[in-house]
């Protein structure tokens, strides 16, 4: 488990809580970091514009893999980023992925938050 932001090889699920010190980082299986990939390839499109987080509290959480490509999720929307390539929503109204990806990171690395999905 890394719980600095430094970059990493492998998969990785960051819960997006922290202001002025390092957010909870946590290693994933490879196996693992597919399934969230997929599970977001399964979601709709979405042409509304995802909700901005405050500037502090819980921000999101968020899915990093060994090749740069990045997904945000956040109050009902996923959001994918890849180097050179413009960001692709996809709604997520029930925050199913947003949940799953919050279940990855160890419970005792997340704090009970009233923002975060349940």
């Amino acid at each position: 488990m890394d719980t600095s932001s430094s970059s990493s090889r492998g998969w990785r699920a960051s819960a997006l809580i922290y202001s002025g010190r390092p957010d909870p980082v946590t290693e994933l299986t490879t196996d693992r970091g597919g399934e969230l990939a997929s599970t977001w390839a399964e979601l709709p499109s979405s042409n509304q514009p995802p909700l901005e987080p405050p500037g502090l509290g819980y921000r999101g959480v968020q899915l990093a893999a060994p090749d740069g490509r990045t997904w945000l999720a956040y109050a009902g929307t996923v959001t994918r980023r890849m180097p050179g390539s413009p960001p692709v929503l996809r709604a997520d109204p029930c925050r199913g992925f947003e949940r799953r990806l919050l279940a990855a990171i160890p419970d005792d690395l997340v704090p009970d938050i009233p923002e975060k999905p349940d």
